[in-house]
């Protein structure tokens, strides 16, 4: 099973529909995204992924009241609130936009991955046996903007960049 992961939007509507345009060719059935939408405009764009998106509240997410009642209007969005926890067949995710917030959820050994955003880097590491990865940013800051593919199975992560 694989799962897509985006971070850092800040509100780059081209960048994020040409990554969920990908990312819907891909065999993907969960995208998390771990924080820094800004806006509630950008939950119409992440409602286009064909299916399950779970999204964690970032520290440049404003307006997170009506983030969360855009989302009410799909039924493939879920808000987490600061983190979040997905259940898969394969095995559990935790998600969170801070890297501080999300390492103590790699000290419990329970989850097969977890993910994190807010540095705009790209980055993967094992803490306590865990996959501990930033996606990098869908922005387009500090890195090209892209995002990554982990593989619940064999723990494999793929970076693909926004074209």
């Amino acid at each position: 099973m694989k799962i897509a992961v985006i971070s850092d939007t800040h509100d780059h509507l081209d960048n994020l529909a040409k990554a969920i345009d990908e990312i819907n060719g891909l065999d993907t059935e969960i995208l998390l995204h771990c924080g820094d939408l800004c806006s509630p405009f950008v939950i119409d764009r992440l409602a286009k992924f064909k299916g399950e998106v779970h999204v964690v509240f970032g520290n440049n997410d404003g307006d997170r009241f009506r983030i969360s009642k855009v989302a009410e209007r799909f039924e493939n969005i879920t808000i987490h609130g600061e983190i979040g926890i997905v259940e898969t067949p394969v095995g559990e995710l935790a998600f969170a936009h801070k890297p501080e917030t999300a390492i103590g959820f790699t000290h419990t050994g329970r989850y097969k991955a977890v993910f994190y955003g807010h540095t705009h880097r790209r980055r993967t590491e094992m803490a306590d046996g865990t996959p501990f990865i930033n996606p990098g940013e869908l922005m387009g800051l500090i890195e090209e903007p892209g995002y990554i593919l982990f593989d619940m199975d064999d723990g494999s992560v793929e970076h693909f960049a926004v074209k």
